[in-house]
C-alpha cells in the first residue's frame, strides 16, 4: 500500500513539474477538450504575453487578456493593475496578417491619469489560427497630447481561448 501511494505521488509530481516547465501559453487550453475556431481572423478571446520593447532580456512578459470583434474593435486587460483596459482598432492586411492600435490610460498611485499608450501592433496569426505572434510599438503621450517618446522593438504572442468540454458535458444534456 504505501508503494503504490508513493508511485502515484511521484507521478503526480512529475506531471506538475511537466506542467509548469510547458509554460501558460502552453498549459492554459486542453486540446483534446477544446472546440476548434474554424477561422483566420483575430476574432475571439485571446491570451497574450507582452513584452514591450526597452525592457532586459530576463522580464517577466506582461499577461493580457483581449476580445476582439468582427467590427474591427477589441477591448483588453493586462495583469499589472497600473492601467486602464485597454480599447482599439484592428484591420486586416494581409493573409493571417492584421494592424492593431490600441489605447491605454496610464495611472499613479493615486488613479490620476499619467500618461495615454498608443500601442502600435503588427499581428500574425499561425496557419492553424490557434496561435498569434507580433510586434509593437508603443507611444507616450502626455494628458495635453504631447508626444513624451516612442519605443520600438516589442514582441506579442498570443494563443486563442475556446470553449472546453467539462467532465458532465454529456449527462449535463441529457437533463430535461
Amino acid at each position: 500500500m504505501k508503494r503504490s501511494a508513493l508511485l502515484v505521488f511521484a507521478a503526480l509530481i512529475g506531471s506538475t513539474a511537466h506542467a509548469q516547465a510547458q509554460g501558460l501559453l502552453q498549459s492554459i487550453i486542453t486540446p483534446e477538450k477544446a472546440v476548434p475556431v474554424i477561422n483566420q481572423t483575430p476574432e475571439g478571446t485571446w491570451l497574450g504575453e507582452l513584452r514591450p520593447g526597452g525592457l532586459p532580456a530576463g522580464a517577466p512578459p506582461t499577461l493580457n487578456l483581449s476580445t476582439v470583434y468582427p467590427n474591427g474593435t477589441l477591448v483588453a486587460s493586462a495583469s499589472d493593475g497600473t492601467q486602464s483596459p485597454a480599447h482599439g482598432v484592428w484591420v486586416r492586411v494581409g493573409d493571417r496578417k492584421f494592424l492593431m492600435t490600441v489605447f491605454i490610460f496610464n495611472y499613479d498611485a493615486n488613479r490620476v491619469i499619467t500618461t495615454i499608450a498608443k500601442v502600435r501592433i503588427n499581428l500574425q496569426i499561425s496557419l492553424d489560427g490557434q496561435t498569434s505572434k507580433g510586434t509593437s510599438e508603443v507611444v507616450i503621450i502626455d494628458r495635453t497630447g504631447k508626444v513624451l517618446a516612442t519605443i520600438p522593438g516589442g514582441t506579442i504572442s498570443g494563443v486563442r481561448l475556446s470553449p472546453e468540454i467539462p467532465a458532465d458535458f454529456y449527462d449535463f444534456q441529457k437533463l430535461q
